[in-house]
């Protein structure tokens, strides 16, 4: 759950976020584009609307739970699918499958792209099993994140993207980092494990750019880039 300390850090760095998120003060080029072409484009996207559309479904489904809702907001759905279609990944790996929004968001970019889930409760979260059903034919479900994690890496580095909904192990994290692989991280203000989490794999990184707005994150390790972290305004 959110913190106190969090939400004041929130407020405090609020003006800082949101000047940067313009492309203010980013000296790298890399860094800027991404920052003002992908993290802040303004231009609406075609799979806005079927984005909209599912996450109200799913909403849809929760009034007739007792349970509280987990969904991810608009903004970072739709930032989500924009990172996954910069990225363009063949191979994705999502770990927790959460209401099952976010492997369908990342689906939609490419109809050759496969999802590795690992999610060791999966069959028993309907909302995320419906939600996903008409893409389980492009989805290997495991529910070990270690075997994976191996599998994943086992199939190669090149053109893979993970999303990272639940804490893990560490070590497996940072294996995902050293093989050069984009990680997005989700609920940093709602998980004080992930929070923590995505701190280690900060001082992990001896190289490449993070960019986060303290809820979602984006880790690129690419060893080409100078080690950067990006504070901003989403």
């Amino acid at each position: 759950m959110p913190n106190a300390s969090m939400a004041r850090k929130r407020y405090l760095n609020a003006w800082s976020r949101y000047h940067r998120s313009d492309g203010f003060g980013i000296h790298s080029p890399f860094a800027f584009l991404f920052v003002v072409n992908v993290w802040s484009q303004p231009l609406h996207y075609y799979a806005y609307e079927s984005i909209t559309r599912l996450r109200n479904t799913v909403k849809g489904m929760y009034r007739q739970q007792r349970n509280g809702i987990d969904l991810i907001s608009e903004r970072e759905a739709r930032l989500l699918f924009r990172v996954t279609n910069y990225f363009n990944p063949q191979r994705i790996l999502l770990v927790g499958a959460a209401t099952g929004v976010e492997g369908v968001t990342m689906l939609a970019v490419n109809s050759k792209s496969r999802l590795v889930l690992c999610d060791a409760h999966w069959e028993q979260n309907p909302i995320a099993v419906r939600v996903m059903q008409s893409h389980l034919d492009r989805v290997v479900c495991y529910g070990s994140a270690a075997v994976a994690v191996n599998d994943f890496l086992e199939d190669g580095r090149e053109n893979a993207m993970a999303l990272v909904n639940v804490p893990i192990d560490g070590q497996l994290l940072y294996r995902l980092l050293d093989a050069g692989i984009v990680v997005v991280m989700c609920r940093l203000n709602r998980d004080r494990a992930m929070s923590a989490l995505f701190e280690n794999c900060c001082s992990h990184m001896s190289m490449g750019q993070t960019f986060t707005n303290d809820k979602i994150a984006i880790l690129n390790p690419n060893p080409k880039l100078q080690r950067e972290d990006f504070l901003l305004w989403l």
